[in-house]
């Protein structure tokens, strides 16, 4: 039967954002909603809702805002040269604090993962990042269990891949924790991408909701 409402996934995008850190797990969950009988709907937003010019030149229009309704169920927070004024950004920080209250699954890229613990989300849980914001997501947080040679954890309500590629690895396996293996091979085959990835990974949450 298929769901009564239908799975939201929000992929952010702003200025300076790394493009495969957004397009790369897009396209893997947008094949999910083209290839499920779920109802699944993905799409992609900015701060204001206007288009981005991201970190190596290419310009991208979202589908709308941020702040849209309703809330997304899924929200991918990319990484890029662009998290850096997000780590400070009040605004963004509580948005994130208030989606991740109200049940949103955050899943960050790359350095995304330093604005999920600018905002407070990461403390006491396992994380990862770009192998070059490892350092630094260590020594200004001391209170997250930093995980190296990890393509992704999950922590159950948030989920840190590690870069750039490292994300359609992470969404594959959002597609099997929320639908199940076999539809995250489907997806997988349509990319020609290998999963699931040969480096360790946390325990993956497979088949919820959350």
């Amino acid at each position: 039967m298929p769901d009564a409402l239908p799975y939201r996934v929000t992929v952010l995008l702003f200025e300076g954002v790394e493009e495969l850190d957004a397009v790369g797990p897009w396209e893997t969950l947008r094949l999910w909603q083209e290839l499920t009988e779920r109802d699944v709907v993905v799409r992609t937003a900015s701060i204001d809702g206007r288009p981005v010019r991201c970190g190596l030149g290419l310009i991208v229009t979202p589908d709308g805002a941020i702040d849209d309704e309703p809330r997304p169920d899924l929200l991918v927070h990319p990484g890029g040269a662009g998290t850096d004024p997000l780590q400070t950004d009040q605004t963004h920080l509580s948005r994130l604090r208030s989606l991740a209250d109200g049940g949103t699954l955050l899943a960050s890229v790359c350095n995304g993962a330093l604005v999920l613990a600018a905002a407070g989300l990461l403390t006491g849980l396992p994380a990862t990042s770009h192998w070059s914001a490892l350092d630094d997501l260590a020594s200004r947080y001391p209170g997250i269990d930093v995980r190296t040679g990890q393509r992704w954890v999950d922590a159950g309500h948030i989920v840190t891949s590690a870069g750039v590629s490292a994300g359609i690895d992470m969404a594959l396996h959002l597609v099997d924790r929320l639908e199940g293996t076999e539809m995250a091979r489907s997806v997988a085959h349509v990319l020609e991408y290998p999963w699931p990835p040969d480096t360790p990974n946390t325990t993956p949450v497979r088949n919820s909701a959350a």
